[in-house]
């Protein structure tokens, strides 16, 4: 017995997806997953062709909960803390000082992580600021980690990890940040909270508005999802976003100068950095 979905139907939904989102998704990577995800959810609810599937998705999903589903099954969210580390270090030791410098002493700085995924890369963040220790006695920090994924923020929040996602932390702050559990690691409760967890879509021009301005943005490993077409469109978002004198941080894989030029190239030691 074959997939409610067929190659033309993944067409289908593949640009209603691309449409909403920018994620572009590919036959030979995607297919076998979408499919067997739409045959699960169609038992869920009560339906049995791809037909009726995506009428439900387009017409009847009147909040978003059905969609929401959909994104969840087919988004990747694979992390840990401290991954690519040195864009971290680059963070708390100029970065950060350089806008400390900039910003009037009562204005909050503000960093955004989007994707966030379950919370690695924000909370990194937090541990850096704290081991660091000087910036937030001196400066009102906001860690904002947004995900299009509904069940990962809802993981964020709760802050319970694998061994496999603190593998890098050193041990001595895995040790004073971290509870160990029998299964892997909780963060302790003084930290838990200090990063502002929220479901949002890149693409949702309201959604990301609804955010604010912020100082610095991390988009590590997003656009590689994207056409160039969307690569651009988050770009000019994120341009958008980011305060005078403020810095995007991508993937070690991706590269703003081949998305657009508005933003200026800067390069301390590997780490290749972007400012408004």
């Amino acid at each position: 017995m074959g997939y409610l979905l067929s190659n033309i139907d993944f067409g289908k939904i593949g640009e209603y997806i691309y449409r909403k989102t920018g994620i572009f998704l590919e036959a030979d990577k995607h297919f076998d997953k979408l499919a067997k995800y739409i045959d699960n959810r169609a038992k869920v609810i009560g339906i049995d062709s791809f037909r009726k599937y995506f009428y439900t998705l387009r017409f009847e999903d009147k909040d978003g909960t059905e969609f929401q589903e959909l994104m969840n099954a087919v988004t990747v969210n694979e992390t840990y803390f401290y991954r690519e580390k040195e864009q971290f270090e680059v963070l708390v030791n100029r970065i950060l000082p350089e806008l400390h410098a900039l910003r009037p002493r009562q204005q909050t700085i503000r960093i955004l992580c989007a994707p966030c995924s379950t919370g690695e890369e924000p909370y990194s963040i937090i541990l850096h600021l704290l081991e660091e220790g000087r910036l937030i006695e001196d400066r009102d920090i906001e860690v904002v980690g947004i995900d299009i994924d509904s069940t990962v923020i809802a993981k964020a929040k709760a802050a319970k990890y694998s061994e496999r996602s603190v593998h890098a932390i050193p041990p001595k702050v895995l040790a004073k940040n971290f509870k160990k559990r029998t299964l892997g690691y909780e963060l302790i409760d003084d930290l838990i909270g200090t990063v502002d967890f929220k479901v949002a879509n890149v693409f949702d021009k309201m959604q990301m508005r609804q955010l604010g301005k912020f100082d610095v943005i991390f988009s590590r490993n997003m656009l590689i999802y994207f056409d160039d077409a969307s690569r651009k469109e988050v770009a000019m978002t994120f341009y958008d976003m980011v305060n005078p004198s403020g810095y995007v941080l991508l993937g070690h894989a991706e590269y703003m100068s081949r998305i657009t030029s508005v933003f200026k190239a800067k390069k301390i030691e590997s780490t290749l950095i972007y400012q408004k």
